[in-house]
């Protein structure tokens, strides 16, 4: 029977809370973070950070994935095709690995130029091309493994794809899959962790010797809005695992790709 082989719902959501999480998606993917990027691309006056500007890049391709079943009409109704639904579910499958570690080599791009203060060393991008291009590259290696990954898997059983069971967009069942990649995004951010520790340690090292200027003082509380968002990220996978069946943590998230972005806006990124 069809309705057997469907994968059991385990997010109970509301049209409204549909609605509220495509919002959240689309809005700043589709319409903030373009206008940001193309303020840091374009003005003069804005120190251009390249981690910083993957990570707006890495957060518009985490809404332009969410808002695919929107572009393809099947975002309510009947279920969408196995075809349209493993490419979105892959999408997504992705994000966690790939945004943790653009969160990850922007905190790292912190600490290096801080510490190069701090030591009085003279850092220089174009003196560490490969590193650089390699903290570019990083995020995007990430999600394309764990594409692919995901593709295996919903190919192998295509019973277990669907918009169903997580009822905001397409996902695969598999628990080996998914606390593969809740695993590799918890260790990138407490990796994160560590370092904005270090980097505010280095901070607090630099200020008590009368090392800043008034203007650098925004800096740290940047830092500390993004130990927050990790936090953030810790405990929505508690409560993925404590609450399964609560739309709160993907609303969290949607809501989440707007944070990083306001949270370095105002800094000479």
């Amino acid at each position: 029977m069809a309705g057997s082989e469907m994968p059991m719902n385990i997010v109970h959501g509301t049209h409204a809370e549909l609605i509220l999480f495509l919002v959240l998606n689309m809005w700043p993917s589709h319409f903030g973070l373009p206008i940001l990027l193309a303020i840091v691309l374009f003005s003069k006056h804005v120190q251009r950070y390249p981690t910083f500007v993957n990570l707006l890049v890495v957060f518009m391709v985490v809404g332009f994935s969410s808002s695919l079943l929107v572009y393809a009409g099947k975002a309510s109704g009947p279920e969408p095709s196995r075809a349209l639904c493993l490419t979105q579910a892959s999408l997504l499958y992705g994000m966690p690995g790939m945004a943790s570690v653009a969160v990850l080599t922007l905190v790292y791009q912190m600490l290096i130029t801080i510490r190069a203060a701090v030591y009085k060393h003279t850092y220089r991008e174009n003196e560490h091309a490969v590193r650089l291009w390699m903290m570019i590259i990083a995020p995007y290696a990430v999600w394309i493994l764990f594409i692919i990954a995901t593709v295996l898997v919903g190919i192998e059983d295509p019973a277990n794809v669907s918009r169903d069971r997580r009822f905001f967009y397409c996902s695969v069942k598999s628990n080996p899959l998914t606390d593969t990649l809740t695993m590799f995004a918890a260790v990138v951010l407490f990796a994160t962790f560590v370092l904005e520790v270090w980097t505010i340690v280095l901070f607090c090292k630099r200020g008590n010797s009368g090392m800043f200027t008034t203007l650098e003082l925004d800096l740290p509380l940047r830092i500390l809005a993004f130990g927050i968002y990790i936090l953030v990220a810790f405990s929505l996978s508690l409560l993925s695992m404590k609450a399964p069946e609560s739309p709160i943590p993907d609303l969290i998230i949607a809501f989440g790709t707007r944070f990083p972005s306001k949270a370095c806006t105002g800094t000479r990124l």
